[in-house]
């Protein structure tokens, strides 16, 4: 799979912090595809931006000249905007400034569909183009992918777990996660399921999510960080719908 060169920071170690950090939300002005519902062809493409980093500054994030989202803050999956396939620049600024940050030149996919990620990088950070799930997984099943930032946790197993199961009874979908790493897109049966994070090794949640129901065929990409603030979990998810 060909990977975009990563675009990296451009700006002075340590400065332009967030300040609204966690409380913003990605504004997109271009036409977007909320859950993915639209009807892919071979004219369009799929682009939107996962940022995972605790040192960016809220950041509005474009291809060539067409805004893909706006004042974008730190864990936060946005919708997809439709763009039209072939060669591009994305450029990420800080919001309301055309000062780059990061920029990085890549294909867009015919009939694809792509995130813009942003993770830390020592004092700074990078951008980087993923390539997500554009097919439904398959019959009966859900499919998912971690993106896991938790520098704080460490390596961290992850648990599907059914009505009254807990880790210490269970097997973890994905053990010694470590931050920094992408996993694949994991196939699971569908159903009804606690999503429970641990340290590795550990059988003590450091997150628990409420119950949710998969339907078959949905594809799912789920971050994985630390909260910024005290919190009665260290750990906070977050979850992007690739696809319903």
């Amino acid at each position: 799979m060909k990977r975009a060169s990563i675009g990296r920071i451009l700006r002075k170690p340590g400065a332009g912090r967030r300040l609204a950090g966690w409380l913003a939300a990605a504004a997109v002005i271009w036409p977007l595809c909320a859950c993915q519902t639209v009807s892919q062809s071979q004219t369009t493409s799929l682009l939107r931006v996962v940022d995972a980093s605790y040192n960016a500054p809220a950041v509005d994030v474009y291809a060539g000249k067409t805004e893909i989202a706006r004042n974008v803050a730190a864990g936060t999956i946005t919708n997809y905007a439709i763009l039209a396939p072939g060669p591009v620049t994305i450029t990420v600024d800080a919001t309301g400034t055309k000062e780059p940050l990061a920029t990085l030149t890549t294909d867009l996919q015919a009939a694809g569909q792509h995130s813009v990620y942003l993770a830390d990088a020592g004092s700074g950070f990078t951008a980087k183009l993923l390539r997500d799930q554009a097919e439904s997984a398959p019959v009966g099943e859900f499919s998912v992918r971690f993106l896991q930032t938790a520098e704080a946790t460490g390596k961290v197993d992850v648990y599907y777990l059914g009505n009254g199961q807990s880790p210490s009874d269970a097997t973890p979908l994905v053990k010694d996660l470590a931050p920094g790493r992408v996993t694949g897109y994991l196939n699971v049966p569908d159903g009804s399921y606690q999503l429970v994070v641990t340290e590795a090794g550990s059988t003590t949640p450091v997150y628990t999510s409420s119950s949710a129901t998969y339907a078959g065929g949905e594809v799912r990409t789920i971050l994985i960080q630390n909260e910024p603030t005290v919190h009665p979990e260290p750990v906070r998810v977050v979850v992007g719908d690739d696809l319903n």
